[in-house]
């Protein structure tokens, strides 16, 4: 069987992308067209059916055929002995998102899973594909090109997995390990794009170091940058892309934070893409993939993202112990890590991670945030358990030797078997207590064993003045209660979630009544000048009626972790260099 897709761009202003799928040799009576639900690295249903406009099928000769619905995302076409067929139809394409096709008058995106259909039994096939586009535009893929606007693929999963970026985008390239890279830019972006292109190698240089080599042909980063976009990130085998906040870029925090999120999906090359849980290959694409594993996958990806920034030279370690505090602070300020474990963190995030509820600070955590300590854990441990000859760095590479022969995926048990191998001892109390398990980490004491301390304190003096009751405010026209802490005055008190603070104490609440806890100010809690022990009085908007609300105020959480060596590190200097610096020539 031969198959190739044709995908054509004309007035792209409206939105709508072509496709048509050439299917020859056919032998079957009938074929099921499957547009997947999800897209592998974004663990959530998105019903990509929904945008498919006006299929029609057709014999070589134009004869029409039956095609008709099947269930949400596929479709029955009876061939009527035809061995030659031409499937067409359209994708709404209105929805700016590294996550989802997008198609208008600047640009084309395209995502492959949510463009283009599969035939059940047939992923396998080895297929070509078409672009006809405006003469004035270009593509960035990691796709094999064959001829002009002409590419192939080895099967279905690899189409997919290999995202398009089509207009008048910024293109550079640099050379690591003998490969190319290329950077395509496309939306709003004035700052200087060889320094992008020269740190954006360093990451991908300090990565490889790690692995020894790259474990593609060529690799594409897409970029879309738009002012007011948010930062994030999709990864792909041999690309990934991204979005981010072009007005931003210029603030050396958020720049910090935008090289993280490079070297994160970079860093999937190898954890997930190719070192994957079993669960995540061959993708079922029409429904939910369970794992217990994300948070290796995602969470130790974190880990090593700020630590490849680190090698690169593009943070110093002193920013690197600041950001690791902000992940402490989080941990420990959330109920939820004594709730949920990551394990079940991992297998929930199908309906809990993208899909919050107020009351997941008490009884979830992200599978990103504490997997990101873990990793950390675990390369502290590895360390000290080889007297510091080696870190996370070499259960890594042994995962990715181990598992990339055959294309297999790993159980717990085969990384436990291998922590067993790098390290020499067992983790499997560590993995009882802290993976499947729900244990407080006794921060203090791990970061003790690499001669590091930690302080928690006030940022500033004032705040010491102000006490709170453990409510989480949302500010925009008005404040509003967006989550409750458990355990905490209000929420005994009976402050609920979605609660309009009106005053508090017989004054008017406002901007004086509210304190930042994280240092990007996205997280807002109560605050006043009530001592601790003495009442709060709230009143609030519930559902357009006031409700007065009697609480308590307790002293404020401390919002600075800082994190500091010890005055005497001995051998344990050692230990925390190897964690940090691991790949680099100690």
């Amino acid at each position: 069987m031969k198959l190739t897709y044709f995908v054509t761009i004309e007035e792209p202003y409206l939105h709508m992308l072509k496709v048509e799928m050439a299917i020859s040799e056919i032998t079957d009576s009938e074929i099921v067209l499957t547009m997947p639900a999800w897209t592998p690295g974004s663990y959530l249903i998105r019903d990509f059916s929904r945008n498919v406009r006006n299929l029609v099928a057709r014999s070589s000769e134009g004869r029409s055929l039956e095609a008709r619905k099947k269930d949400k995302s596929g479709w029955r076409i009876i061939t009527a002995a035809c061995t030659d067929l031409r499937i067409s139809y359209q994708v709404c394409c209105d929805e700016l998102s590294i996550r989802s096709t997008h198609l208008d008058a600047s640009h084309a995106f395209i995502l492959g899973t949510s463009a283009f259909m599969y035939m059940e039994g047939y992923k396998d096939q080895a297929l070509e594909i078409s672009f006809k586009i405006p003469h004035d535009w270009h593509i960035s893929t990691p796709l094999e090109k064959t001829v002009d606007n002409m590419y192939r693929a080895i099967n279905y999963d690899v189409l997919v997995d290999s995202p398009v970026e089509i207009g008048k985008h910024l293109s550079g390239n640099f050379t690591v390990d003998g490969k190319e890279h290329e950077v395509a830019l496309y939306g709003q972006y004035d700052g200087d794009f060889q320094k992008l292109l020269d740190d954006m190698q360093k990451i991908v240089e300090a990565t490889v170091r790690i692995f020894e080599h790259a474990p593609y042909k060529r690799y594409v980063f897409i970029l879309q940058a738009y002012q007011g976009y948010q930062l994030g990130g999709l990864e792909h085998s041999a690309s990934c892309a991204i979005s981010v906040d072009s007005s931003m870029l210029f603030d050396p925090d958020y720049y910090t934070n935008f090289m993280s999120v490079v070297a994160h999906e970079y860093f999937h090359t190898w954890n997930v893409k190719r070192i994957r849980p079993l669960e995540l290959g061959p993708f079922n694409y029409r429904e939910e993939n369970y794992t217990t594993l994300l948070w290796f996958s995602e969470g130790v990806t974190d880990y090593f993202a700020d630590i490849i920034v680190l090698r690169a030279n593009l943070m110093v370690e002193d920013k690197y112990m600041e950001r690791l505090g902000e992940s402490i602070k989080m941990l420990e300020f959330f109920p939820g890590s004594l709730e949920t474990s990551l394990a079940d963190s991992s297998f929930d995030t199908w309906i809990r991670f993208y899909k919050p509820s107020p009351d997941d600070v008490n009884s979830y955590i992200s599978y990103y945030l504490k997997g990101k300590i873990i990793g950390l854990l675990i390369s502290k441990k590895i360390a000290v358990m080889t007297a510091g000859a080696k870190s996370i760095d070499q259960l890594l590479l042994l995962l990715f030797e181990k598992f990339r022969k055959d294309g297999k995926g790993f159980s717990e048990k085969d990384l436990l078997s291998a922590l067993k191998d790098v390290s020499g001892g067992d983790f499997g109390e560590f993995f009882s207590r802290f993976i499947r398990g729900t244990d407080k980490i006794n921060f203090d004491s791990e970061l003790a064993d690499l001669g590091l301390s930690i302080e928690r304190k006030h940022s500033a003096e004032t705040r010491q003045s102000l006490s709170w009751s453990g409510a989480i405010v949302k500010r925009d026209s008005s404040y509003t209660v967006s989550a409750v802490i458990k355990g905490k005055p209000a929420y005994k008190a009976g402050l609920n979630s979605g609660d309009e603070l009106v005053a508090i104490n017989g004054r008017r609440f406002g901007e004086a009544n509210t304190a930042t806890f994280t240092k990007s100010s996205k997280l807002m809690i109560d605050a006043c000048r009530t001592k601790p022990g003495e009442k709060i009085n709230y009143m609030v908007f519930r559902r357009n009626l006031i409700v007065n609300i009697e609480s308590e105020a307790e002293p404020m959480p401390f919002d600075t972790y800082r994190i500091s060596d010890l005055p005497e590190h001995g051998e344990k200097r050692k230990l925390k260099e190897r964690v940090l610096w691991s790949s680099v020539t100690l």
